[in-house]
């Protein structure tokens, strides 16, 4: 008697598809990441300190619309890596720095970057950490950031 082999074979393909989208760059679903991303601004507000924002005051706003320099920015972020599961920070607080991305579409994607322990970064599709190659895009972009 003969045994099909479709359903090994289909469930070989399933799992191959799986185990190859696992080795996609961090980010990759995110549209900001995407290679089709175009910039048109980047606003920056911060240093921001817990509680963030306090009531009743405004932030300090920093505008580009410099599209290399923004691009840039977009790479540090969407290559920052994904924390271990085993990562231990500082139990400390410090300042954090929002920053909204606007596409020549109008779309916002807005990232909150703590300059504080292991260094978050909130609003992609998964949590990062060690910030600091993010840090130095926004540096280079004349924009404020956190000395290293």
């Amino acid at each position: 008697m003969r045994r099909p082999f479709a359903v090994p074979t289909v469930v070989l393909v399933a799992l191959s598809a799986v185990a190859c989208g696992g080795s996609a760059r961090p980010g990759s679903a995110s549209p900001l990441c995407s290679a089709s991303y175009e910039p048109r601004e980047l606003v920056e507000s911060g240093p921001l300190y817990p509680p963030l924002p306090a009531p009743g005051k405004s932030r300090g706003e920093t505008r580009t619309t410099d599209v290399a320099a923004i691009k840039k920015v977009v790479a540090a972020a969407c290559d920052l890596p994904e924390p271990p599961s085993d990562v231990a920070c500082t139990a400390e607080l410090g300042p954090a720095f929002a920053l909204r991305f606007v596409d020549t579409r109008g779309q916002t994607t807005d990232l909150t970057a703590a300059a504080y322990g292991c260094q978050f970064v909130e609003g992609l599709d998964t949590r990062r950490y060690d910030a600091r190659p993010l840090w130095d895009a926004l540096a280079a972009a004349g924009l404020p950031a956190p000395r290293r």
